[in-house]
Formats: structure tokens, C-alpha cells, sequence
């Protein structure tokens, strides 16, 4: 049993909280914020990085798909036999210059313009989506990390007052006046809170390496000791958080630009029916004769309509409805979200404030009561080692409530397009 207890005690060590496993000190300061880590993740996460390159390179697009296509200049010799050249002395013998410019039906390239805008704005609202969703997984991850940390503590504290318990038990057993199961349940007790603490540590370093990754940072480097999680306020009711996520949800952002890109698709695919200019302009120089000039204009008529634009126009108009209802569905799984969360965040609340103000200092109060009488011979010491082991589980449901409320209220602001750690 001492063997056990030894190894049980080594671990325990290891898995003090802020034992840094022989890592270095984190750059992001010890101990770690939730700000510190919000505003790193914001700058080196690679997510982020490519939904802003994405953003931008659809940002560079409009220009090109208004612009008039690219003219053709060409140029040609026009011999007489196959001995020698004959340009200056043979009468059909020149060289020719010319110029083609394709100029499409007027509102054709203002419309994929439109649509280019549009699909580059959509790009922009899926941007601040991926901003605030990475921001919501570090807070996630940080809630897990704090709330590993936290119950190490905890559990740390408690293991040293159920030492003191036990050791109680065992002088009270060793003077004939307590009894050998009472040391055996508190040996028990040691035993499966030294394996709690194992766990803990490895729930810790999970939290760790998701918000490394998270942060792209080495799997190696250490993060500081996470500072406590703030209890933040529920400043808004459900129906204004509906009018906010109506307002700023970049989920439902990026689907009114896409009907506004599916609508000018629509209209372009439309204006396909109609035929497209080419203007041309040729010089002849036969340096013998007079030199010689042409214009001309053409049409690229659309005579196989049937079975391309008509088509054209059927994908396009399947494309607009189908982003009406993706609009619609976003809609509604925003709302039916918000519902969720807000349910998950009143129910944490109203538990935390249980908690924190009745349970947890009447568990404490009733601790110390036991305490006093098991000191006396009025209690026993399984009344005691209940009031402690309620105590302990209370003293975790606690700050797991007080977690759970932060994780709801970090995906409600992700939901609703709310921006920050803190309340606007």
C-alpha cells in the first residue's frame, strides 16, 4: 500500500497545476488571459490567414470581370509564288496590319462586375465568420483549459484536508477509540482522488496542446497558467439577440450576397440571348501602290441559343433559388441556435448563482460542523467524510457551471456576429 501511495503521490507532483513539464516559459505571459490568447489567435491563426487571403484575392476580381476582353491584333504577308518575296515589286504582294476588339452587349460586363462584387463581399462576411469562429474555439479551449486547471487546484486543496482527515482517523483507531474501516474508507478516498488528479493533468494538457494549435504554436512550447475565468453578464435578451443576428450574423451576410451574385448571374445569363459586337481595322502597305485601310464590324450571333444560352439561363435561375433557400435555412438554424445557446446560458446562470451562493457555502459551513462534532465523538467519521466528499463535488460543479455558462455565451456572440471578449 505504501508502494502505491508513493507512486500515487509522484504523479500527483507531475500534475500540480503550472507543472510545465520542462518546457520553456510562454511568450504570451504567465499567467495566460483569455485576451492575450484571443488577440494571438487573431494575428498567427492560419485559418484566419487564409480566409483573409481568399477575401482578398476575390476582392481583386471585379476589375478584371468588368473590363472590355483583351483585342486581338494580328498580323499577315501576302506573297505572290513561292522563288522570292515580292513586296515593293509584285502588284498583289503586301503586309498587313489589323486590330479586333469584342465588345459584348451593353450591361453584360457591368453584370459580371455585380457579380464579382458580390461574391468578393460574400467572401468578406465568410472572413469575419472564420475570425469569430476561431475566437469562440479559443475561448472554448481556454474555458477547458482554466477549468482543468482549477479542478487540479481544487482537488490538490482537498487532498491535503482528507490527509488530515485521515490521519485523524488513523491516531483515533490507534488510542482504541475509532475504527479500522474508517481508515481503510479514507485510504480509499486518498486513493481515487490521486487518480482524479492524473486525469485532470491529462485533460490539462489537452486543453493545452488544442489552444497550441489553435495559437500555431509548437505542440512543445508551454503556455502560462490560465488567469480565472470571468463571470460575464447575459446583457440581452432573447429577442435582441435575434435582431442582432439579424443585423450582423456574417452567416446570414454572406447569403444575402449570394443571392445578390446569384441575381446579376441571373441577369447576365439573361443578356447572353443578345449577339456581341467585333470591331475591326486592317492597313495594307503593297509599298508599290498607294497604301490601303478597312474597317468593319461583325457580330457573334448566339444561333445555337437552344442549346446553350436557353440552358444558361435555366442553371442561372436554379442558382438564384437555390440561394434564396440556403438563405432561408441559415436563417433559420441561426435562430434555432440562438435559442439553444440562450437556454444553455440561463440554466448555467441560474445554477452558478445556486452555487455560488447557497450550496457551496452551506456544504462549507456543514464541512466545519461535522468537523467540529467528529472532533467531540458526536459524528461519525462516514458523516464527516460526506460532508467532505459534497463539498468537493459542489466546490467542481461550480466552476463547471461557471465554464459552461462562459462556453454559451462565446457561441451565442459567434451566432449573433458580436465581436470581443467582452460586451460591446
Amino acid at each position: 500500500m505504501r508502494c502505491v501511495h508513493t507512486a500515487l503521490a509522484c504523479l500527483a507532483a507531475l500534475a500540480a497545476p503550472g507543472h510545465t513539464w520542462g518546457l520553456e516559459p510562454s511568450p504570451l505571459g504567465d499567467p495566460l488571459t483569455l485576451e492575450a490568447a484571443v488577440a494571438y489567435a487573431r494575428q498567427h491563426n492560419p485559418e484566419i490567414n487564409a480566409a483573409e487571403a481568399s477575401w482578398r484575392a476575390a476582392q481583386a476580381r471585379p476589375s478584371p470581370a468588368g473590363s472590355l476582353p483583351d483585342p486581338l491584333i494580328n498580323t499577315a504577308y501576302h506573297n505572290e509564288g513561292f522563288d522570292r518575296l515580292r513586296q515593293g515589286s509584285g502588284e498583289f504582294s503586301f503586309l498587313r496590319f489589323g486590330i479586333e476588339q469584342e465588345v459584348p452587349f451593353p450591361g453584360k460586363l457591368s453584370r459580371q462586375e455585380a457579380a464579382a462584387r458580390s461574391e468578393a463581399d460574400r467572401e468578406g462576411a465568410r472572413y469575419r465568420a472564420t475570425v469569430l469562429n476561431v475566437v469562440t474555439r479559443v475561448r472554448l479551449t481556454y474555458d477547458d483549459y482554466f477549468l482543468a486547471d482549477k479542478s487540479l487546484a481544487i482537488v490538490h486543496g482537498n487532498l491535503a484536508l482528507l490527509e488530515q482527515l485521515a490521519d485523524g482517523a488513523g491516531a483515533r483507531y490507534r488510542i482504541g477509540e475509532g475504527l479500522q474501516q474508517d481508515v481503510a474508507r479514507a485510504q480509499v478516498e486518498l486513493s481515487i482522488l490521486h487518480g482524479r488528479l492524473v486525469s485532470l493533468e491529462q485533460e490539462r494538457q489537452s486543453a493545452e496542446a488544442m489552444l497550441d494549435r489553435l495559437l500555431n504554436r509548437p505542440a512543445t512550447a508551454a503556455l502560462g497558467t490560465p488567469a480565472p475565468v470571468e463571470k460575464r453578464p447575459l446583457s440581452w435578451s432573447l429577442d435582441q439577440l435575434e435582431t442582432l443576428a439579424g443585423e450582423r450574423s456574417p452567416s446570414l451576410e454572406a447569403a444575402e450576397h449570394d443571392i445578390a451574385r446569384a441575381d446579376a448571374a441571373f441577369d447576365l445569363a439573361k443578356r447572353q440571348y443578345y449577339p456581341d459586337v467585333v470591331l475591326r481595322a486592317d492597313y495594307f502597305n503593297q509599298a508599290s501602290l498607294t497604301p490601303e485601310w478597312e474597317v468593319g464590324v461583325g457580330l457573334r450571333a448566339p444561333l445555337y441559343f437552344w442549346r446553350k444560352q436557353s440552358f444558361g439561363v435555366q442553371e442561372a435561375a436554379a442558382g438564384a433559388a437555390q440561394a434564396r433557400a440556403s438563405r432561408q435555412n441559415t436563417r433559420q438554424e441561426v435562430l434555432a441556435r440562438l435559442r439553444d445557446l440562450y437556454a444553455q446560458a440561463t440554466s448555467a446562470q441560474r445554477l452558478l448563482e445556486l452555487y455560488g451562493t447557497g450550496v457551496v457555502p452551506q456544504a462549507e459551513v456543514s464541512l466545519k460542523s461535522a468537523s467540529a462534532g467528529y472532533r467531540v465523538g458526536k459524528v461519525d467519521f462516514l458523516t464527516l467524510l460526506n460532508s467532505f466528499t459534497v463539498l468537493y463535488d459542489y466546490q467542481l460543479r461550480y466552476h463547471q457551471e461557471l465554464t459552461r455558462f462562459d462556453k454559451a455565451l462565446a457561441q451565442i456572440e459567434e451566432v449573433a456576429g458580436l465581436t470581443g471578449v467582452a460586451h460591446e
